[in-house]
This record gives C-alpha cells, structure tokens and sequence, in this order.
C-alpha cells in the first residue's frame, strides 16, 4: 500500500512537471486561415506543431488580438451580419459582441493596462480610429484626420501609433491615448516606400512595419524616427502584418508564396505565416496548409500558458494517474 501510494505521488508530481515543462517551454501565434473555407483563428507553437482552431464558427472570423494576461483574445467577425469586434474567452465556446454598428469595424488592439480596446472604422464616413472599453461602452473617437487605420499600443499604455494617409503618402503617426498630439514620426521618404501596418517593439524603442518598396512588400524594423531601417523578409515578396514575440527577438509575419508576381490577381495564391530573428537569417515558414491563406499572427501572451488547466488536460492527466495506480496494485 506505501509503494502504491508513493509511486502515486511521483506519477503525479512527475505528471505536473510535465504539463509545467510543456506550458513554460512553447510559445504559440494565433492566426487567421481559411483552410477550410471559411476563416477561422487558430493558435499554433512556433514548431509549426500543436494547430488548434479557436473559433470554428460558420462565420468569417480574422485578425486576434489578446489580453494581456492571455485569457481571452478580441477579433473580427461577420457572424451577425456585418463586421464587428467580438471578445472570447480561451476555453469557452462563446464570444460576446463588443461593437454594434452597420460600418466595418476592424482590426482591434487591446491595451497593455487589459482595459481598452482601440479599432478602426468607417462609421462617420471616413477611416478612424476608436476605443472601446472592454465591457463595450465608453466608445471615443481618437483621429481627427480620415484614412488612419492600423493602431497599436505603446508598451507603457501611454501612445498609440497608427497607419495614416498624408500629403507624403502612407505615413507612421503617434498619438496620446486619448487621442490628444498626434504627430507623425516616420515619414515615407524616411524609407523611401509607403508604410503599413506598425507594430511597436516591446521595449518602445523601435516600430516594425510594412514597406511598399519595388516589386514587393517587405517588413522592416526601424528606430521610433524612422532611422535605421533594416528589411527582415526575403526581398520581392509580399509580407504584411507584422508581429514582435513578447521577448522582443522575433517578428512574425505573413506573406504571400514568394512565385507569385502579383498576388491579388491569382484566386489559387497561398499566405503563410513566418518567423524570422531580429538578429536577421532565414525566415522560418510555420503554417504548412497547401490551401488558402493564413494571415495577422498575433503572439499569445507568456501568461497564456499559466491559465488552470482545460478540462482536457485535467482528464488526460487524471487518466494517467489512475493507470499508474493499477499498475502498481
């Protein structure tokens, strides 16, 4: 009876290591795919291994971000008519709309301090961005000037860059978060291409984008000014979304199938999902579908991984428990 209940405690204790190894030890991008036919997020560990769908919804769901402690994650669906953002928590089968208007409500952006989320959207007629507090109220409108798009936070919670269309073409702006200074800190001539899809790097310092330069799209990461701009995807390919890892040494992107001239002439192109190391090298390609696109990764938070264990992992780890409790009998 003492072997039997002391080889329970190694098993379980040697089970917890486990799932604690498993959990510290992965880091995981979630993703659009229409794989299926229809769009839906996904998460995958950056192996390439370990795909699971998040949203299965007849709907057309795309483009996550997540909450900062990694318990649920804001997108955009269609599933009640028209594109709004919606808010789901990991491990329950629901989401709850956030906003409700007749105009495309898009790309959502969740706030370091958890709190709000900003997004664009057409509703006064023109492209701008909002925020929205997570419990849908307390909407405000930040910009002033039509055709922003594209916000993302400043680590500190304190700014929020954003994609803007100027006199000198597409252009990186900031502002304070209540909208307040808006001020445009990289210009295209900076790069000399115009400029999507920003994405501030975890320790303020630098801004990832995409740059419109000949014959392609590339991600670049620069300095806050647009000073030292550095071209991290393979030259003439089209490579959007941009996306840092939480530690700072990755940017995950996607892109369209390096053959293709002009992609969004041929219905049969392929999107992926890449990484590549700030320190520059080869990216490397992490979706492998041989069928439609994969696109806006998004890195799921460190804290993701410390949530109470899924009724899934509670069983599989029960069930091993119990084998190895008759086994010892």
């Amino acid at each position: 009876m003492k072997r039997t209940y002391m080889l329970f405690g190694m098993t379980l204790l040697f089970s917890l290591f486990l799932l604690a190894v498993n959990a510290w030890g992965a880091s995981y991008i979630s993703f659009y795919s229409t794989r299926t036919g229809q769009s839906d997020i996904y998460i995958i560990d950056t192996n390439g291994k370990n795909l699971r769908n998040l949203t299965n919804h007849p709907a057309d769901d795309y483009c996550t971000t997540w909450a900062p402690d990694g318990r649920s994650f804001a997108f955009m669906s269609n599933r009640d008519g028209n594109e709004e953002i919606y808010i789901k928590k990991f491990n329950v089968a629901q989401a709850h709309r956030l906003t409700n208007h007749p105009e495309l409500d898009h790309a959502p952006a969740w706030s370091p301090d958890g709190n709000w989320i900003a997004f664009v959207s057409k509703r006064t007629g023109e492209s701008h961005i909002y925020k929205i507090d997570i419990n849908g109220e307390n909407l405000q409108r930040l910009t002033n000037q039509g055709g922003s798009s594209s916000p993302t936070w400043s680590p500190d919670g304190q700014s929020i860059a954003f994609k803007s269309i100027g006199n000198d073409g597409h252009g990186i702006f900031v502002m304070d978060a209540d909208g307040k200074h808006p001020r445009q800190i990289i210009n295209p001539r900076d790069v000399r291409g115009s400029l999507f899809t920003p994405a501030w790097s975890p320790d303020g310092k630098q801004i990832a984008c995409a740059v419109a330069i000949e014959r392609g799209i590339g991600i670049y990461i620069m300095d806050t000014d647009g000073q030292n701009p550095r071209l991290m995807s393979p030259p003439r390919t089209f490579s959007y979304n941009p996306a840092w890892s939480p530690d700072g040494k990755w940017i995950a992107y996607d892109a369209y199938d390096a053959e293709i001239a002009n992609p969004w002439e041929n219905p049969n192109v392929g999107k992926h999902i890449f990484i590549v190391s700030v320190e520059g090298g080869e990216p490397q390609q992490i979706t492998q579908h041989p069928s439609g696109l994969n696109g806006c990764p998004a890195w799921v938070p460190g804290s993701f991984f410390s949530v109470s264990p899924t009724v899934d992992t509670q069983t599989t780890l029960w069930g091993r428990l119990k084998q190895a409790e008759r086994m010892t009998k």
